[in-house]
């Protein structure tokens, strides 16, 4: 698996060879963040209520980026955005350190925020512009396995670097961002290959059709129930193995091993295999999985039983995202789908800012596996929801429709994908169809 995982990264395009390497150094560096906390607090200066807001302004700099990053796709390169994105983040994790006022560190945080999850819809504009439809759950599937890795590496790093110089961690956070802003920045200026949002002409605020607007929109929803279940694991499951369900603490390790472990392994040759199922199939088989562990968790108080469901929610997972993404990619005319994946990033900030709080209330009292059936429920509900909306054009983009496509001859000629036909081929390489 792990070989065949190897062979397609390796045989991906130089554009999203380069994103690979330059999201994994960036995701790697995500060090500083998860102990921001415990850096505030240990010096002893900060109350609880204060770092709390620190924290949070970080979270809510990530949304307004998430929504102002449309407007900078439809006017920037996706490459240059995320160059943006890398330097502001080194130069706020260069200055955080030194700063000592709430206000200021509000400030800095919000910043940090911002420039952290600009990066994020960007690099969806550019796996989009550097794949054919056919292959973008491939392409968005190694993106993610990027994020993962990097994402496993980074706050183990800075685990062992807290321990010995906790402000040493901004430092190499900072280092690790500048080296993925370098990757991107060396392949950038071997290329200057225009994005497919580019070719259709400036972004624009809404789609060229209520049609396909209304489309957008419907999926936006039904994605919220994914988003908000799949920031459970993250936020809750240690609180819930340890406190709800009295289990020890190395059984949160052991679930969160084995969903790392099957993602790193099965995850790009599973959606190299659905690469021709439909966006309704794999999503439904996604949703139905995601349920099913979902609900099971908060059924059992066994921990080898959770170890296994915890495979089944990884599986959606494993299918879901790359699912959600390509169909996002497929739903949208040239001139909004900077905007729509830039949307679609903002409701997964939405789901980690929300789940929290629901969480919170459905699991007062004794009920601790309340919010694990209730996601599992919600995520039930959105698929037959979603079986509904097949049936309406005006909610479900068809596989072999083209959105835009209809708006004259240059909407035409910048929806026109190439299609290889081919399972095993890589991505097409934005330089080589321009």
């Amino acid at each position: 698996m792990i070989r065949g995982t190897f062979r397609t990264v390796a045989g991906l395009n130089s554009d999203l060879r380069a994103l690979f390497v330059s999201t994994l150094l960036f995701r790697a560096g995500t060090m500083a963040f998860p102990f921001l906390g415990a850096y505030l607090l240990g010096q002893e200066r900060y109350g609880v209520e204060q770092v709390g807001l620190v924290v949070g302004a970080f979270g809510l700099g990530a949304l307004v980026a998430d929504v102002g990053a449309g407007v900078l796709l439809g006017r920037l390169r996706p490459v240059t955005v995320m160059l943006g994105g890398c330097v502001g983040y080194a130069l706020v994790l260069a200055v955080v350190p030194a700063l000592s006022a709430v206000p200021a560190l509000l400030v800095a945080t919000l910043l940090w925020g911002m420039a952290f999850e600009i990066y994020t819809p960007a690099s969806y504009a550019q796996v989009v512009a550097g794949s054919s439809a056919e292959q973008r759950k491939i392409a968005f599937s190694c993106n993610r396995l990027a994020i993962n890795l990097g994402m496993g590496l980074g706050p183990a790093v800075g685990g062992l670097l807290f321990t010995v110089a906790p402000q040493a961690l901004f430092y190499v956070n900072a280092v690790c961002v500048l080296a993925a802003a370098g990757v991107l920045l060396r392949r950038s200026a071997s290329t200057r290959s225009a994005t497919t949002a580019e070719a259709a002409g400036p972004g624009r605020l809404l789609s060229p059709t209520v049609r396909d607007e209304s489309r957008f929109w419907t999926l936006f929803v039904l994605a919220l129930p994914v988003h908000i279940a799949y920031a459970l694991p993250p936020i809750l499951l240690s609180t819930y193995i340890i406190e709800g369900i009295g289990l020890p603490a190395y059984w949160v390790s052991v679930v969160f091993v084995v969903n790392a472990a099957a993602i790193v392994l099965f995850e790009v040759p599973l959606n190299k295999a659905m690469v021709h199922m439909s966006h309704l199939r794999s999503l439904l088989i996604g949703y139905v999985l995601a349920a099913a562990g979902f609900a099971l968790t908060g059924l059992t108080s066994s921990g080898p039983l959770l170890a296994v469901i915890a495979l089944l929610w990884t599986c959606g997972e494993m299918i879901v995202f790359p699912a959600l993404l390509s169909y996002v990619s497929q739903l949208s005319a040239p001139t909004v789908i900077n905007r729509n994946v830039s949307l679609y990033s903002a409701g997964v900030n939405v789901g980690f800012m929300t789940a929290p709080q629901i969480g919170g209330v459905l699991s007062a009292g004794r009920s601790p596996g309340t919010p694990w059936l209730a996601a599992g429920t919600a995520l039930a509900a959105a698929s037959v929801l979603m079986v509904a909306a097949r049936f309406s054009r005006a909610t479900w983009c068809p596989d072999d429709e083209h959105p835009g496509a209809d708006d004259g001859p240059e909407g035409q000629a910048a929806d026109r994908t190439p299609k290889d036909g081919q399972a095993d081929r890589a991505p097409q390489s934005a330089d080589s169809t321009g």
